[in-house]
């Protein structure tokens, strides 16, 4: 039961065509969630079920009663991808690295980072030394609308 976690606040609609793609490649259906529920109570009722699991909100955001869901993720030992929305050059925000840390720091099983949308730069992917898994190509039409590539 992965869950995939975007990189910051990022935009839902970004992020679920990004998780749509991963599950037509890795099977099962998309279930949303959202940070603002418990994470432990949301985790212990889903342990056992399968499927991708998409976190809309920012993960990391401190709930004062509970922690963090990327804390949840690390104690419950949850595998977990990250999604980052990269710019139209490919370059991506430097909270990658932040988020890449910090789920060390908490223990968080993660399986690596997906791009979204932008220009896959290889170079700058090895040299920044994160766990890319590869890129989703997303582009956003004049009207606003978003497809896959």
């Amino acid at each position: 039961m992965p869950f995939i976690v975007g990189v910051g606040d990022l935009p839902e609609d970004e992020m679920s065509l990004g998780s749509i793609a991963l599950s037509s490649l890795l099977g099962g259906d998309v279930k949303k969630l959202s940070c603002e529920q418990s994470p432990n109570d949301v985790i212990s009722s889903l342990y056992k079920e399968d499927g991708i699991f998409q976190l809309c909100g920012d993960a990391a955001y401190l709930n004062t009663q509970e922690g963090s869901w990327l804390e949840a993720l690390g104690a419950w030992k949850v595998p977990t991808i990250l999604m980052v929305l990269a710019r139209a050059d490919g370059n991506v925000p430097g909270m990658s690295s932040a988020y890449v840390a910090l789920c060390k720091k908490l223990s968080v099983p993660l399986i690596g980072i997906i791009q979204l949308g932008g220009e896959w730069n290889s170079k700058s992917r090895y040299l920044d030394g994160l766990p890319w898994c590869g890129i989703i190509p997303i582009q956003k039409l004049p009207n606003r609308e978003n497809i896959l590539s």
